[in-house]
């Protein structure tokens, strides 16, 4: 199954990847602890994803009774979560609005669990961005229903592509630099 929601899949297997004890309060709160100045995520679509990544076979749950408490279900990642994870992470993000967040979540999960491969993201999500900028560049302005309009959105959809082009390149060297 193939990572589909917005990044609340790939980060919840990453985070099950890092949380010792994976049951959905620890993870809601690891999540919360972790990721929180990047992303935020309700602990209704925590629970309600975790549900729909199990029936997927991404993850496996146990339960386990407790003493005056309800049983606790602790959660370990599939070898096809595992796939799904590491497909998930290693993709560039399709669209120039969620390099703020998803991009930004996998490169957290990167750097923890393979820094190594932090700078293929970064050169792959180059690429990507570069691909936009070369067919917005092509336009003379947006079709927003207003000529004025379109052209101050399209110079400033370019100086956001430019800026984040300009991040990600800083990003490189702050990665070369880690190493």
């Amino acid at each position: 199954m193939a990572i589909e929601s917005f990044p609340i899949d790939g980060a919840l297997l990453g985070a099950i990847m890092l949380c010792p004890d994976g049951h959905g309060y620890a993870l809601r709160n690891w999540l919360s602890a972790n990721l929180n100045p990047i992303w935020r995520i309700a602990p209704s679509r925590i629970y309600f994803t975790l549900a729909r990544m199990e029936r997927a076979g991404l993850i496996r749950g146990t339960t386990a009774l407790q003493t005056g408490r309800p049983p606790r279900r602790t959660f370990h990642i599939t070898p096809a979560g595992q796939d799904a994870f590491w497909k998930w992470v290693m993709t560039p993000v399709r669209h120039l609005r969620d390099v703020r967040v998803e991009f930004l979540a996998k490169l957290y999960f990167l750097h923890r669990l393979a820094p190594e491969r932090a700078a293929a993201l970064v050169t792959a999500e180059i690429a990507a961005l570069e691909r936009i900028r070369s067919r917005l560049a092509q336009r003379r302005h947006l079709k927003v229903g207003d000529v004025v309009i379109g052209r101050l959105a399209h110079t400033f959809r370019l100086g956001q592509l430019q800026a984040t082009l300009d991040w990600l390149y800083n990003c490189s060297t702050i990665l070369k630099e880690a190493q």
